[in-house]
């Protein structure tokens, strides 16, 4: 069941909500999960011991980064092993030998009352 709360963000000038996407009893430290939000694949990760979501599809040749994996606090690529910020979707390094690739899309997350919650 999708729970939702509405806020308006007023320097977007639409409507946000927050959407439950899993229990924090789901996802252990390192753990990386596909999830549904609002009509679209995200990928949520626990890092240590905060929550991040980033978009699915690693910004290099689109690879699932689902099958990816945390190291040292990163988020790894498990194709070509480009590294990205969990928390921003910043581009920490490239794969080796390509050129620079775009940052991923990140959303904002909380936890209440141990769910996960995604803005979107």
């Amino acid at each position: 069941s999708i729970v939702s709360i509405t806020i308006y963000n007023s320097s977007k000038s639409e409507i946000m909500k927050w959407y439950v996407v899993g229990k924090t009893t789901s996802l252990k430290e390192g753990d990386i999960a596909k999830v549904n939000l609002n009509r679209m694949e995200i990928i949520i990760m626990k890092v240590k011991g905060d929550y991040f979501a980033t978009s699915h599809l690693c910004s290099h040749e689109n690879y699932d980064l689902a099958e990816g994996f945390i190291d040292d606090g990163t988020l790894i690529c498990p194709n070509h092993f480009a590294t990205f910020n969990p928390k921003t979707g910043e581009v920490i390094s490239p794969p080796e030998g390509a050129e620079e690739i775009s940052p991923l899309k990140s959303f904002k997350t909380k936890v209440e009352n141990g769910e996960i919650l995604v803005e979107a």
